[in-house]
């Protein structure tokens, strides 16, 4: 199936040429048919399927879709790597490996913790109301600037860790 207006849904890979206008927007060809001077590329499942199912958005026409990739494997060298640098330059979503300090306060929580990124220190607002719980152990905690920090499985961060987590899991 391919899509190429707002009734259909995928893109056929060997229609679509990709190449990188800045960091975040792409440009769009899909052969033999029109070009899209301005794309966005989002994920429709970040955290499940990050590298599967990735949506286009026309941001000249309002971030109307164009189409979802359903796989990027199977776009040209160039292509894929234009849209992967695009869709990991968007989602910032770095793992928490282990929760140094915790506090609350005025409803605030601040966080100093250690991540596959480094440490980091940031604020949510609040353990209790932010956090997201996914399953299997998972959180999802959103700071108050719109960053997402994930733990995979709480159950299994070390024993501090999971003392400050007690509130919430």
């Amino acid at each position: 199936m391919d899509a190429t207006g707002p009734d259909s849904e995928f893109l056929a890979p060997a229609r679509v040429s990709l190449s990188a206008r800045e960091p975040a927007r792409l440009r769009l060809t899909l052969q033999q048919d029109r070009s899209y001077l301005e794309v966005k590329a989002v994920r429709a499942f970040p955290l499940s399927k990050p590298d599967r199912l990735i949506g286009l958005l026309d941001v000249r026409n309002g971030d109307r879709i164009i189409g979802i990739i359903a796989d990027p494997r199977e776009l040209d060298a160039s292509s894929r790597k234009c849209l992967m640098k695009s869709v990991d330059g968007h989602y910032f979503l770095p793992t928490i490996t282990r929760i140094c300090s915790l506090r609350e306060e005025f409803g605030a929580a601040y966080f100093d913790v250690e991540t596959d990124c480094g440490k980091r220190h940031f604020v949510a607002k609040g353990l209790r109301d932010g956090t997201q719980h996914l399953g299997d152990g998972e959180l999802l905690i959103p700071d108050v600037d719109g960053n997402r920090y994930r733990i995979p499985d709480w159950r299994r961060l070390d024993a501090l860790s999971r003392k400050f987590l007690m509130p919430v899991v």
